[in-house]
C-alpha cells in the first residue's frame, strides 16, 4: 500500500493572497515578541486571531481588486445623482413609503393595487405636469405628499422607459450616431439626439435624455475597453495625451476621459482628489487603489504630513514622547515626559507677514491647537466624543491610544570655542568669519544623510493631501557631530587645523571633542549664537611642533 507523501502547500490565487499576508504577519509577530510569546502553533488563540485578521485583509483586497472590465466607467458615480439612473430620473424621497402606498388597495378598486390602476394612466400623460395634475384630482387627492409625488410618477413610468430602451436600442443608437460629427460638446450632441428621439419615442424630455445617456455610456465603456492596453501603457505625458485625444474622439466626455485614464493602477497625473467629490464621496466604485492608500493617519509620519497641510506650517516632524506644548486633548503640556506611545508634532511656523497685524496673528497656544486640529481632528476640542453621534467621516482622527501633541520648533544657540590654526599673514577676522559662515550653512542645510529624500514617482501613499517635508534643514533633536563641524571649518585651505574645539548648545556646558557629538533637545535645531569664542593662531612652519 503506497502512502501519499507529504507535500509543501503551494497556494494559488486568491488563497495565495491570504497565505502571503498570514506568513508575513506571523513572521512579524515572531520577531517582535520572541521573549513574551513562544507558542506560534496553529492551536494558539493568538495565532487564530492573527489568521482571522489576515483573512479579513486578504478578503478586503480581493473584493476591492475585483472590478468589472469597464471599471471605472461601469458605475456613473461621478455624475450628479439625478443623472446616474439611465431608466428614469428618480428624485430623492422616501421610496420605501411610496412603494407601500403603491402596493396598497386602490380607491374604489380594493381588488387592485394603486400601482396597477395608476400605471397605465400615468403612462398616457403627455408631460410630468399632466401626471402631477392627475394625482392631485379625486380619487387620488392626498394619496401622495408633495415630496412623494415626483417619486411615485418616476416609479410608475420606469417600466415603460426600460422597455422602450431595450426594445428600441437600435433607434437610440442611430440617433446618437447621427450626432457624432455634428460638432459641439458631448452634452450638446446628447441634447440634439434626445430631441430627434422625441418624434419616435413616447417619452418625456428627461426620460429621453436618460436613454441617450445610457447608450452613450455603453459606447464610452466599449471605447475605453478597446483602448485599455493603451491606457495601461500610457506612463509618459506624451503617450497619455495621445490616448486622451483618442478617447475624446471616440465620444467620451471630459469627465469620462479623466476616469477612463484612471483605469491604470497608478494613473499618470491623477491624485486621489480627482476621484472624489468635495465632500469626500468617491466618484468611482469600487474605489481606486489611490484612494485606498490615502486613509486616515496610521504612523507618526502620517500625523506630521497632515500637520504640514496647515497654511502656517513650513516643516513638521513627529518625535516620540510628550514635549512642552499642547497635548492631544487640547490642554497645555507643561513638562516633557518620555511617555511610551506618545508622539509630539514639532512644527516650524512661518513668520508673520508684514501686512498681518500683530493683534490678528494667533498666539502660540492657539496656533498649536489649530495644528493639532488639522493633524488629529476635532478631538482636540472634544477629547472624549460620542463617536456614534458626532463622528464626521471627513475629519482626520487619531488611531486609538495615539497621544499626539504639538510644540513649536525651537532654535538652540550654539557657541564654538577653540583655536583655528592658519598660515602666517592670514586675516583673522575673515578667517573666523568664513569658518562661522560655513558652519552656519551646515546647520541650515542639515546633515545630508538625514534629509528627506525628494519625492519621486506617483504621490499616492499616506493620508491626503500629501505635503512632503522640504529637503533642506536640520532635523530636530539630531546631535551635532564634531567631525562634521571641523570639516566645515577646514573647508578653507588657509585653515590648517582646529585646536581644543568645544561646543556649547543652549544653556548647557561646553562639550569637548572627545565626546564625539553634542546632544540637542528633541524639539530644537542648532543656530550659531551671536557671540563666538574662536581664536586664530599662526603656524610658524608646517611641522607638528609649532607651539
Amino acid at each position: 500500500m503506497s502512502v501519499e507523501p507529504v507535500r509543501t502547500f503551494t497556494p494559488v490565487a486568491p488563497d495565495a493572497d491570504w497565505e502571503g499576508v498570514r506568513v508575513r504577519l506571523m513572521a512579524a509577530l515572531g520577531a517582535g515578541s520572541a521573549t513574551t510569546w513562544s507558542d506560534h502553533n496553529a492551536i494558539d488563540p493568538g495565532v487564530t486571531l492573527a489568521e482571522a485578521a489576515a483573512f479579513g485583509l486578504a478578503d478586503l483586497h480581493y473584493r476591492t481588486a475585483t472590478r468589472p472590465s469597464t471599471w471605472p466607467l461601469e458605475v456613473a458615480a461621478w455624475e450628479p445623482a439625478p443623472d446616474r439612473h439611465w431608466h428614469a430620473t428618480l428624485p430623492p424621497g422616501a421610496t420605501a413609503v411610496v412603494a407601500d402606498v403603491l402596493a396598497s388597495p386602490a380607491p374604489g378598486s380594493p381588488a387592485r393595487s394603486v400601482a396597477r390602476v395608476l400605471e397605465p394612466l400615468v403612462r398616457r400623460c403627455a408631460s410630468p405636469g399632466d401626471a402631477f395634475a392627475l394625482l392631485s384630482r379625486a380619487p387620488w387627492t392626498g394619496t401622495f405628499t408633495a415630496a412623494q409625488t415626483p417619486v411615485a410618477v418616476a416609479l410608475l413610468r420606469a417600466g415603460l422607459v426600460r422597455r422602450l430602451a431595450h426594445e428600441l436600442t437600435d433607434v437610440v443608437a442611430d440617433a446618437v450616431d447621427a450626432q457624432r460629427t455634428t460638432g459641439g460638446s458631448v452634452a450638446e450632441r446628447d441634447a440634439r439626439a434626445a430631441t430627434e428621439l422625441a418624434v419616435v419615442l413616447p417619452l418625456w424630455p428627461d426620460e429621453l435624455a436618460a436613454v441617450v445617456r445610457r447608450e452613450r455610456r455603453r459606447r464610452s465603456a466599449a471605447a475605453m475597453l478597446d483602448r485599455l492596453d493603451a491606457i495601461l501603457a500610457a506612463t509618459t505625458a506624451p503617450a497619455a495625451t495621445v490616448v486622451r485625444a483618442e478617447l475624446a474622439t471616440a465620444g467620451l466626455s471630459p469627465d469620462e476621459v479623466d476616469l477612463a485614464m484612471a483605469a491604470a493602477p497608478v494613473p499618470l497625473g491623477v491624485v486621489p482628489e480627482d476621484l472624489e467629490e468635495t465632500d469626500g464621496a468617491s466618484r468611482v466604485w469600487p474605489p481606486h487603489p489611490l484612494q485606498a492608500l490615502t486613509c486616515e493617519p496610521v504612523t507618526d509620519a502620517d500625523y506630521a504630513r497632515r500637520a504640514r497641510t496647515h497654511p502656517q506650517v513650513l516643516r513638521a516632524w513627529a518625535v516620540p514622547g510628550r514635549l512642552v506644548g499642547i497635548g492631544w486633548d487640547g490642554r497645555p503640556q507643561a513638562i516633557a515626559v518620555p511617555t511610551a506611545g506618545s508622539v509630539t508634532l514639532v512644527v516650524e511656523r512661518m513668520s508673520r507677514p508684514p501686512e498681518v497685524p500683530a493683534a490678528s496673528w494667533a498666539t502660540t497656544p492657539v496656533f498649536l491647537t489649530d495644528v493639532l486640529r488639522t493633524a488629529v481632528g476635532t478631538e482636540v476640542d472634544q477629547p472624549h466624543p460620542t463617536w456614534q453621534d458626532t463622528l464626521d467621516p471627513l475629519d482626520p482622527r487619531r488611531m486609538i491610544c495615539d497621544e499626539v501633541g504639538a510644540t513649536l520648533l525651537k532654535v538652540c544657540p550654539v557657541v564654538l570655542q577653540g583655536t583655528l590654526v592658519t598660515g602666517v599673514g592670514a586675516d583673522r577676522a575673515s578667517t573666523v568669519g568664513g569658518a562661522l559662515a560655513r558652519v552656519a550653512a551646515y546647520f541650515a542645510a542639515g546633515r545630508p544623510e538625514s534629509r528627506p529624500a525628494p519625492a519621486t514617482g506617483p504621490l499616492i501613499d499616506g493620508p491626503w493631501p500629501r505635503v512632503d517635508q522640504p529637503t533642506a534643514g536640520w532635523t530636530p533633536g539630531e546631535a551635532i557631530r564634531f567631525t562634521e563641524v571641523v570639516a566645515a571649518i577646514v573647508a578653507d585651505p588657509a585653515i590648517l587645523g582646529v585646536e581644543l574645539l568645544s561646543i556649547r548648545a543652549g544653556t548647557g556646558p561646553f562639550v569637548g571633542s572627545t565626546a564625539g557629538s553634542v546632544p540637542l533637545d528633541a524639539d530644537c535645531v542648532p543656530e550659531l549664537a551671536d557671540v563666538q569664542c574662536l581664536r586664530v593662531r599662526f603656524a610658524l612652519s608646517g611641522g607638528c611642533s609649532d607651539g
